[in-house]
């Protein structure tokens, strides 16, 4: 399993009592959302159906053993139709029990596409009335073999086929978890801004409500205007409004959250700043190399261009022209007893041979326009497929070239947002000396608040991009190692 760089202050859910608030940092929200989430079920469950359809399609190669058994008894007797010696037909009662037991192999033969099966079975009937009689049939051994169409073997394709899509399958369950933590990152990030815009907003409020307490003073000794003292009253006012609306704003996010998260609830949260980030750059041949290595993109373009094979193929080989085989070779003995049915001298050899010929005498070109139409389906799989392997390439290649500056950019909005926060804290200064106009402290707090923005949306930015790195490469490039998750089947 992976395991992601611890990079958050705080890594452990604290339970201290169910009302309890959890601080989740961004690998707890990852961690427990490729365990929990129903986008985690969904994944898991999409995995399930494809392990079984691919043991499904094993076990259809293997041999099948079948029991099979029948009785048709009438004893207390019935009249039915006989044919007599003669060709005529006359009513007859009877009672009687047959019964009969089998047991069957079959196995199919790949390279020829055909089905060969081995058998024995026993039959007795008993007469009651108006004889009695017991006799037995048994057929020690029969081998039967058919061929129902030499031009095209499904199975053939079959075998290239289904092994490709189980290990697209696989592939895909790595995928769907990488895609979780993209989602989580996303989640996350959502409530972290929100919490921070609650955080800056409440701090706002604070310093304006001093800062009009300090203003009336000032006014009341005449120092300021009154304009000036209501543009901080307005502005208070103001400040109290949008935290309200911040406020809304992060319950929201948080319950969107634990939505995400699988949680109760009654669940109280909040997150924790990631402030530290992996120093990293990544070479594009090696996030390229990479993707062809691990995702699945990669095996769905192989099978998209076998499955046109095939129904060339199949086109082809169903042509109107047709060549059934089949083969029976057995022995069969009678007894009146068990012991005769099988040792006895009545042996009979059973020998069979069938085939079947279909040739097309006017088909008004069906069959050679529907190879042409396989052949113009396969054309058009092959650029589709192209115009995908294209897009592929480049979206690893631009996606990896934005992580790459991320960093330079989030180094930036973090010394922007120090910047911005000492400017304030200047400026305010300035202001309760008078050395400066309310308009300046206005803009100096605007400032301050949109770099404090911009770092959070940085943040995102960075683990957006190195999410998204992981997802399309399937690659850790922290640990130097693939992707990997173990899979568990519970419940077999």
């Amino acid at each position: 399993m992976i395991k992601i760089l611890p990079f958050a202050l705080c890594g452990l859910l604290t339970y201290v009592s169910s009302s309890a608030q959890q601080t989740l940092s961004l690998q707890d929200v990852v961690q427990q959302a490729q365990k929990n989430s129903p986008s985690y079920y969904k994944a898991r469950s999409s995995a399930l159906n494809s392990l079984y359809a691919y043991r499904y399609y094993v076990a259809s190669r293997r041999p099948q053993l079948k029991l099979q058994a029948n009785n048709n008894s009438s004893f207390l007797g019935s009249t039915q139709s006989i044919q007599q010696p003669d060709g005529t037909y006359a009513f007859s009662r009877s009672s009687y029990s047959y019964s009969s037991a089998g047991l069957t192999a079959d196995q199919i033969i790949g390279f020829t596409g055909g089905q060969l099966s081995l058998a024995t079975n026993l039959q007795r009937n008993d007469v009651f009335d108006p004889t009695s009689d017991i006799s037995y049939l048994s057929v020690p051994f029969s081998i039967n073999y058919v061929q129902p169409m030499i031009l095209y073997n499904p199975y053939r394709w079959d075998r290239k086929i289904q092994p490709l899509l189980y290990e697209e399958s696989k592939k895909q369950y790595v995928e769907d978890l990488e895609r979780i933590a993209l989602q989580s990152a996303g989640f996350f990030f959502n409530a972290l801004a929100t919490q921070q815009r609650e955080k800056i907003l409440l701090q706002n409020v604070a310093n304006t409500d001093t800062l009009y307490r300090l203003s009336r003073g000032r006014f009341e000794l005449g120092k300021i205007a009154e304009n000036e003292l209501l543009q901080i009253e307005l502005n208070l006012l103001n400040a109290r409004n949008n935290l309200e609306q911040a406020t809304l704003s992060k319950e929201i996010a948080y319950r969107e959250l634990t939505q995400f998260l699988n949680m109760p609830k009654s669940s109280a949260v909040n997150v924790s700043l990631p402030d530290n980030v992996p120093a990293l750059q990544i070479a594009v041949d090696s996030a390229q190399r990479e993707a062809l290595d691990n995702r699945q993109k990669v095996l769905s373009f192989r099978r998209q261009r076998l499955e046109a094979e095939q129904q060339v193929a199949e086109a082809r080989g169903n042509n109107g022209y047709e060549l059934n085989l089949g083969a029976n070779f057995g022995q069969a003995r009678q007894g009146n007893t068990f012991k005769q049915a099988y040792t006895g001298n009545s042996l009979q050899q059973n020998q069979l041979l069938t085939v079947g010929v279909a040739i097309p005498i006017v088909d008004w070109g069906k069959a050679r326009n529907k190879i042409r139409q396989a052949k113009a389906n396969q054309e058009l799989i092959e650029i589709d497929v192209q115009q995908q392997e294209r897009s592929f390439e480049q979206e690893i290649y631009l996606q990896t070239q934005q992580f790459n500056i991320q960093q330079k950019l989030l180094a930036s909005a973090s010394k922007a947002d120090t910047i911005a926060a000492q400017r304030y804290e200047i400026t305010k200064q300035r202001y309760f000396i008078g050395k400066i106009s309310i308009t300046d402290l206005n803009l100096a707090q605007q400032e301050k608040d949109q770099a404090s923005q911009n770092y959070i949306d940085a943040l995102r930015a960075f683990w957006n991009a190195y999410y998204t790195v992981r997802l399309l490469t399937l690659y850790d490039f922290e640990r130097k190692d693939k992707i990997r998750y173990d899979f568990v089947e519970r419940g077999k």
